[in-house]
């Protein structure tokens, strides 16, 4: 079951098509914050026109323009969430178009912790970033800006003396924390990483080291890396503590009206409730920056990173939906090459239709690569790969997909029923036909067993069960039969022998064992181009 519209498209790189997609939302949320803000601004001055003459109109004006300012803060959260959402739903499917057009052996590259913080916390930070950015616009140029031309209105330039706390503060998150991040965000987050590996070792290794009585040594090494995440985290702290206990006092309410109190106390008292008022709109901001600037540093990383990950090179994306002659497959002076080391050179082969071929040839002389190549999940050097006379690459993945069925090396099933398992190649099949596909790999178990309770033969006969099951005029098997004995890889081998004649199928095997190469309908035998290290 293909998604259309995951596959087949050609997917721009980069972020640019998710930032347009939120671009409205965040300009419609940050208007709304800043109106928010005037609002709340506005409130403040009738409270000061309220001290000035004690007209209860001024009171009604200010409830109702911080009534205002809550529907509108209101407002930009829900826009901003909007598009944030809208932006996260986009970014997470074209990391997903990006997983499924990339070719497989730079696919086997990518760490799986990796592709995970991608798709959840990278994905987090950039919904941080954004959800809140149209508030932290306003927060941190709206309000303090006005802030200041209001205090400058009543007491003068000396008002200046106000914004001391906020720009100490400043100048600790925007120059003293970026300077630290510099020199020991690195070694620190190495540090961090270091215990989370270390604990996902030990957790998942307690099996194997059950097996080779190594309990000692592994909680050893967890012992050691933990004893020195706690060091660097407290070395870490300690350089940091002091500094940030001066900006957070310079922060507290008592210091900004300390202030001014100093600038206005010899002026009227209108003056004075509206500099201790109007200088807390300014250092409010610097409350909220150290937050502020974790998110921004924390999205710009993520969308780094993203970024990195969306240039991978992809797969090409075919247009051809149908063949228009048999799909005989070839493949003509191949060439791959892994980092500059030669895999496949100059090979040229034609698979015969309604037989069984076994590719054969010692470890590292590229069969599994080819075998990637055939079913289009890696590109050639040079070379091309063909279905008639049709270059793979030209075919609609859909097109490419129903033709070609893939059984790759490994015993890997879903965590799920041996129905569902085999449902991925044949969703409308009865259970009577499920059934018979296990009998003919030699399988007698109820399609309701959970797969992963079986053992790695009986894993690897339900993957076996899907080359009788499926449609596809082409089947490509990565050792099939690894996992069996010799008994039941030749009947297997028998009864895949036999579709392939009956149902006129290509049926391609790669396998070590040279009893059932032999009995092969054609065979191609590669060598290694480079010696095992």
């Amino acid at each position: 079951m293909t998604d259309l519209n995951l596959s087949g498209k050609s997917i721009p790189p980069g972020l640019a098509h998710q930032w347009r997609v939120a671009l409205p939302g965040l300009i419609s949320g940050t208007l709304a914050a800043v109106i928010a803000g005037i609002a709340m601004l506005a409130g403040l001055w009738f409270i000061i026109k309220f001290i000035d003459n004690m007209s209860w109109c001024w009171l009604n004006y200010a409830l109702v323009s911080w009534l205002l300012a809550a529907l509108f803060t209101a407002l930009s959260s829900w826009l901003a969430h909007q598009a944030e959402s809208r932006f996260a739903a986009a970014l997470r499917r074209t990391v997903a178009q990006h997983l499924i057009r990339m070719p497989s052996n730079i696919l086997a590259k990518q760490n799986e912790q990796t592709l995970k913080q991608l798709l959840t916390d990278d994905v987090a930070s950039l919904h941080h970033m954004l959800a809140h950015l149209p508030g932290e616009i306003a927060v941190f140029t709206v309000i303090p800006l006005l802030s200041i031309g209001i205090l400058i209105y009543f007491i003068g330039i000396s008002a200046i003396w106000v914004l001391l706390p906020g720009l100490i503060a400043s100048v600790y998150y925007l120059i003293i924390i970026p300077r630290m991040t510099r020199r020991d965000g690195t070694a620190r987050m190495q540090v961090m990483l270091d215990i989370i590996n270390k604990a996902d070792e030990y957790v998942r290794g307690i099996p194997v080291y059950r097996i080779y009585g190594q309990h000692s040594s592994a909680l050893t090494a967890y012992t050691e890396a933990t004893e020195k995440f706690t060091h660097n985290m407290v070395h870490w702290v300690a350089k940091a503590a002091t500094p940030a206990a001066i900006a957070t006092a310079m922060l507290q309410a008592v210091a900004t009206f300390a202030i001014g109190y100093w600038v206005s106390y010899t002026q009227d008292t209108t003056t004075l409730a509206a500099t201790l008022l109007f200088s807390l709109a300014i250092v409010t901001p610097a409350l909220r920056l150290g937050h502020g600037i974790d998110y921004i540093r924390a999205g710009r990383a993520a969308a780094g990173r993203l970024t990195e990950f969306l240039h991978q090179p992809l797969l090409p994306a075919g247009t051809i939906n149908h063949l228009p002659e048999p799909a005989v497959l070839s493949v003509h002076d191949a060439v791959f090459s892994q980092e500059e080391h030669p895999v496949l050179r100059k090979l040229s082969f034609t698979f015969p239709a309604g037989a069984i071929t076994a590719i054969t040839g010692p470890s590292g002389a590229g069969k599994t690569t080819l075998l990637n190549a055939l079913a289009g999940y890696i590109p050639l050097t040079s070379g091309t790969v063909q279905l008639g006379k049709t270059d793979l690459s030209a075919l609609h993945d859909d097109t490419r997909h129903r033709l070609i069925l893939f059984i790759p090396q490994g015993y890997d099933v879903l965590d799920n029923t041996i129905r569902a398992n085999l449902a991925l190649t044949a969703p409308d099949a009865s259970d009577e036909v499920m059934q018979q596909a296990l009998a003919r790999a030699n399988l007698n178990l109820d399609l309701s067993t959970p797969a992963r309770t079986l053992s790695g033969g009986e894993k690897q006969r339900i993957c076996i069960a899907r080359a009788f099951l499926t449609q596809a005029e082409i089947i490509l098997m990565d050792e099939p039969t690894s996992a069996l004995d010799d008994q039941n890889a030749r009947e297997i081998f028998q009864a895949l022998q036999e579709l392939a004649h009956t149902a006129h199928k290509t049926i391609i095997i790669v396998t070590h064992q040279p009893a059932l190469a032999d009995k092969a309908d054609a065979k191609l035998v590669l060598e290694a181009l480079r010696s095992e290290a």
